[in-house]
């Protein structure tokens, strides 16, 4: 009775890229000194110190390739009654996350003015890092050679042949934007100096390459 036969060479898909690292947060402004107060003189307070800026998120890392599929010849010798391969490419791996950026770092507090100054004025929050880029998709591999050699004498044998190109990788999503610091308040409890300004978040990695499409032939021999 004629046989069939399955045959995967397949190749695997790429590993995807690393998620990149959070930026750190920006250290926190030093508080102002309050006022004192004295019969013969007062001290004025003195104002918070801004906060410093957070630090920008590392980018991911990018995807691997997929493997390319395999190469096989068949040599038929006999009726088959189907032949059915696989030689696609493997998918590209999915680029990392871009990692976030870092919070600014709070403005530091006025120093209060204790009933005998006016009090000290607080700080500005500090600038937020910026989000990393995203990684790199990983290229699809390509597909595979498949070569089908029948003896002279049977029919073809009947097949299906799959040598398509793996797909590309997709790119990593950019981190997200970190947030400004919130600015000191005045006095200790009075209004708040402005809140620092907002990072970028990062930019969406490229996509992976699509891999090419393999070959099948198919030859009568004697």
């Amino acid at each position: 009775m004629p046989q069939s036969f399955n045959i995967d060479v397949s190749g695997a898909q790429g590993a995807d890229g690393q998620v990149g690292t959070s930026g750190g947060a920006g250290a926190a402004g030093g508080v102002g000194k309050d006022a004192v107060c004295h019969w013969y003189g007062d001290d004025s307070p003195d104002g918070g110190s801004p906060g410093g800026p957070g630090t920008s998120g590392s980018a991911g890392t990018n995807g691997f390739n997929g493997q390319d599929g395999g190469i096989l010849t068949v040599q038929v010798t006999e009726f088959l009654a189907g032949l059915l391969v696989d030689a696609h490419g493997g998918k590209g791996g999915i680029g990392g996350a871009g990692g976030a950026g870092g919070p600014g770092g709070n403005g530091g507090n006025g120093g209060n003015g204790q009933g005998c100054e006016d009090d000290g004025n607080g700080a500005r929050g500090g600038d937020a890092g910026n989000g990393g880029p995203g990684g790199q998709g990983g290229g699809g591999g390509n597909g595979g050679r498949v070569t089908i050699l029948y003896k002279t004498g049977i029919p073809q044998p009947s097949y299906s042949a799959n040598t398509g190109g793996g797909q590309g990788g997709a790119g990593g999503a950019g981190g997200a934007a970190g947030v400004g610091g919130p600015g000191g308040k005045r006095g200790g409890n009075g209004n708040s100096a402005p809140q620092g300004n907002p990072g970028s978040p990062g930019g969406t990695g490229h996509d992976g390459v699509n891999g090419a499409v393999g070959s099948v032939v198919v030859a009568q021999i004697p």
